[in-house]
């Protein structure tokens, strides 16, 4: 490799291609299972949904655990460990006949899934870039969450149509392990080196905080209360975005409506992992928020197809940047010491907004239309945003706290 190009760049790259399987397979492809597993096996859509809640919850909580253990071993283990689990159960699933066995491999799926996503990735790049170029590493790196929707859940749709359930999934756990392992084995370092020190992992810095003094400033609690709420609008926004769109227009407006939010979220994602090295994190985040609401009120409004792909583009604009920006206004604030362990525990609370965002807006829409469904995600984006101000600015550490080890 070149001598010129820092290795934290490799690190890059090969979080993205982590990210783009752990997100395509996992994330993006839940819809998939959703509907193959419902036709296979005879079950209710909101019975296979179960299984997915399982998955995101239980991955959130795993994420603490995670977080602790990449502290404390080889990162490159506990991904390897965590892909094989993956990958095996994820195969496993075309196998499942009861309704019990498809719930316990979705949970084993989350957790192995949760040691190669978002908490093991944002540490890596919190490691690896210290400084201003953060935010870029970081859009650039998590870019592949919306990759692995764009290219691997296609691929697998397609093959779970032609081939069935049975045959296909134990292909795609073998992917999951096979894609993903070599690019731990090979690309991933745990820590940049010392200076002057070939061998050696960085220690902390002087402005690090402890894992216990961080979580307990108002400033934690608050930001993480606020995601709760903006994660559930996001994430309730974009599981209805399809009916939503076709209930204005029809399934290929539908669809594009869908394509949209994803490129403006690719595109808004690497935009703002620019703007954030020349303005404050905190506006900045702020401005994302706003535009939050602004699309799905747009979206909640829509009366004809043209307004309706409009939302979809200034909700997805806003899309990847509140996804990159929780873990980098963490960073931001409290170092990079026990930046896992820290933004874990954040990550592990909103996933309760991950995973109620969607039924939320589903029972509104049961009751009363998409129009004030979508307004829910619009009150919760501004709870967020009241819950972010009143957060304040970064915290200061106190002089007689020392870093985290």
């Amino acid at each position: 490799m070149p001598g010129s190009v820092y290795y934290g760049w490799w690190i890059v790259a090969g979080v993205f291609l982590v990210l783009t399987v752990s997100s395509g397979f996992g994330f993006y492809n839940l819809s998939v299972y959703i509907n193959v597993l419902a036709a296979a096996r005879g079950f209710s859509v909101s019975e296979i949904s179960v299984a997915v809640s399982l998955f995101f919850v239980v991955g959130g909580v795993t994420g603490m655990t995670v977080a602790r253990l990449i502290e404390r071993h080889d990162v490159r283990w506990v991904m390897v460990a965590g892909a094989v689990l993956g990958g095996l159960t994820l195969g496993a699933v075309g196998s499942a006949t009861a309704l019990w066995q498809i719930y316990l491999l979705f949970t084993l799926f989350g957790i192995g899934n949760s040691a190669v996503s978002i908490v093991t990735a944002t540490t890596l790049i919190t490691r690896w870039f210290p400084g201003p170029n953060r935010s870029v590493a970081l859009s650039i790196a998590s870019t592949g969450l919306s990759t692995g929707g764009i290219v691997l859940t296609p691929l697998s749709a397609a093959w779970l149509n032609a081939w069935g359930v049975e045959a296909t999934m134990p292909w795609l756990g073998a992917l999951f392990c096979l894609l993903v392992i070599p690019v731990c084995l090979w690309v991933v370092r745990g820590h940049p080196p010392a200076p002057g020190d070939a061998g050696a992992a960085a220690g902390p810095a002087a402005d690090d905080w402890r894992y216990g003094d961080a979580v307990r400033t108002r400033f934690f609690v608050l930001v993480t209360l606020a995601y709760v709420f903006c994660m559930g609008s996001q994430v309730g926004g974009i599981a209805h975005l399809y009916n939503r769109t076709e209930q204005v227009a029809d399934y290929r407006t539908a669809a594009l409506a869908v394509q949209a939010l994803t490129l403006a979220s690719i595109l808004g994602r690497f935009l703002g992992g620019w703007l954030v090295t020349r303005v404050p994190i905190r506006p900045f985040t702020l401005g994302n928020v706003c535009n939050q609401a602004l699309g799905l009120t747009l979206v909640a409004t829509a009366a004809e197809p043209a307004q309706v792909i409009a939302g979809a583009l200034v909700f997805g604009a806003s899309v990847g940047n509140l996804l990159m920006l929780h873990p980098l206004w963490l960073a931001d604030a409290f170092g990079g010491a026990a930046y896992a362990r820290i933004f874990s525990l954040s990550n592990a609370v909103s996933v309760l907004g991950v995973a109620a965002g969607p039924s939320v807006l589903g029972f509104v829409f049961d009751g009363y239309g998409y129009g004030p469904a979508y307004f829910c995600g619009v009150a919760g984006s501004a709870v967020a945003l009241s819950l972010m101000l009143a957060a304040g600015p970064r915290p200061r550490r106190a002089a007689a706290s020392s870093p985290a080890a």
